[in-house]
């Protein structure tokens, strides 16, 4: 198991150019940021990366992508609770067939 604590990395996205991003994780639960500090997730139907918001400890797209501003009051560095993450991580262990 490897982890990475702020490494910036670059991202393809289906609908969009490549971004770059820090990551703070590892291969069963990792966190994106911008290199200014916003928490970003991939939006799937949009096929791009999304600033995020929280909602009930978990991360969700806010529908706007990086290449527009983030919306107005986003809080930079914003963390999903420890149960959303360790649900998260308990998710891609099992999806990789591993055991925790």
């Amino acid at each position: 198991m490897s982890a990475i604590f702020g490494e910036k990395l670059t991202f393809p996205q289906e609908k969009g150019q490549e971004v770059k991003l820090v990551v703070h994780g590892d291969e069963f639960y990792a966190q994106y940021e911008t290199e200014e500090g916003y928490s970003v997730v991939y939006d799937r139907e949009l096929g791009l990366f999304c600033y995020a918001l929280l909602k009930e400890g978990a991360f969700f797209s806010s529908k706007i992508p990086l290449s527009k501003s983030p919306p107005h009051n986003l809080e930079k560095h914003l963390e999903e609770a420890g149960s959303v993450r360790l649900a998260k991580a308990d998710q891609s262990t099992k999806r990789k067939g591993l055991h925790r």
